[in-house]
């Protein structure tokens, strides 16, 4: 009985965008955020110029930024979700930055070969994870670990531990879509890449996924309690090699946008990557233990993180206070969470232990009515 309340709590969690705590909690830290940063500039330039940080073309460098990690936090969203945990995203797509650099300049590969032949690496790899993963009872977290290592030494072994330069060839990854368009703010030029539309599209693909499909019903249902969706005839070893899989089709593809924007394979292409992937997506809610988290508190969680970065340089703090800025909002924003829900759950208590009073309040006067007649 307990379990049948517990799912269909978590299907109406899902059903709405925004009725999630953990989503309206961040969201709300997010604007606050974005407030103080605005009223900031406003008193730095005595209110004569336009807050930058909210400018057309802020916004859309903001969008730049986070396009890629972004990408890869939607896989990691699902990773979560099933259970389990990714360390290795960074060095693998260093490793496949290296592979398609390396297949386009020098082993004579056509352009979109080498994107396939980086991205299927990426795939084949995180298979090989998931598949142990889901094979055996060893921790997501060591095996991923371990991938991580072994993947940074792959790849300082095929570039010989030094970078490797390509010519522009991925240059129409990285064309300006609203090119002749300036800022009314600033007069600076607008910069649309398409990885930004494919971070959005990416993005709703997921959610639409994971909401409104059976795989995303038997996601949650693994990582809520593995044993349970077994017994339901689920087969969750299959549906945790499967995230695994999407996890090295996401983190490939990001991999050849980073490639695109730098034009240079390079070991430290995909460096915190993995950091900054997992903060996105638990700072959005997703727990660390599994079954709960959204792709809509991901989306929240990848722009107030973006927002973050970009508000501390525009500020013009030093790297050490920016950090030390940077942990402190993860740590408030993920606490503030943790509050609202246990909030949450109280208040729910409470009105739980109101209505089973009231109900025996009822049934006693039934019972004493009765006995009277």
């Amino acid at each position: 009985m307990s379990n049948t309340v517990n799912s269909n709590t978590t299907a109406q969690d899902r059903g709405s965008l925004f009725k999630k705590h953990e989503n309206l909690t961040v969201l709300s830290i997010f604007a606050g955020f974005v407030v103080v940063i605005v009223a900031l500039q406003l008193i730095m330039t005595g209110g004569s110029k336009f807050p930058t940080f909210i400018s057309p073309v802020n916004i859309l460098n903001i969008l730049q930024q986070v396009a890629v990690p972004g990408i890869i936090a939607v896989g990691m969203t699902m990773v979560m979700i099933s259970g389990g945990i990714d360390l290795s995203v960074g060095m693998l797509a260093s490793l496949v930055s290296i592979v398609v650099a390396l297949a386009i300049s020098q082993w004579g590969f056509s352009i979109g070969a080498a994107i396939l032949l980086g991205v299927g690496c990426a795939v084949l790899l995180e298979a090989i994870m998931g598949f142990i993963i889901s094979r055996t009872s060893i921790e997501p977290f060591i095996i991923t670990l371990g991938g991580m290592i072994s993947f940074q030494g792959i790849a300082l072994l095929l570039s010989n531990s030094r970078e490797v330069v390509m010519k522009g060839e991925l240059d129409f990854l990285t064309v300006n879509l609203l090119d002749g368009m300036q800022d009314p703010v600033t007069g600076l030029v607008l910069r649309l890449p398409p990885y930004v539309l494919l971070f959005f599209v990416i993005t709703l693909l997921g959610g639409l996924l994971l909401t409104y499909t059976t795989y995303g019903r038997r996601l949650y249902a693994v990582g809520t309690n593995p044993r349970a969706a077994f017994l339901a005839g689920i087969d969750v070893r299959m549906m945790r090699l499967s995230v695994y899989l999407i996890q090295g089709l996401l983190v490939g593809v990001g991999a050849t946008m980073l490639l695109a924007r730098i034009n240079t394979g390079i070991i430290t292409l995909g460096q915190n990557l993995e950091i900054d992937t997992i903060a996105m997506v638990v700072i959005g809610g997703t727990a660390l233990s599994g079954g709960r988290g959204s792709i809509v508190g991901t989306l929240i969680g990848v722009l107030f993180l973006g927002s973050i970065a970009n508000a501390m340089n525009l500020l013009r703090l030093p790297s050490e206070v920016q950090f030390l800025a940077k942990g402190l909002i993860v740590i408030i924003a993920v606490s503030m969470g943790d509050v609202s829900a246990r909030v949450s759950h109280f208040r729910a208590f409470r009105r739980d232990q109101s209505t089973a009073r009231a109900a025996a309040a009822r049934a006693i006067e039934e019972g004493s009515a009765k006995m009277k007649i």
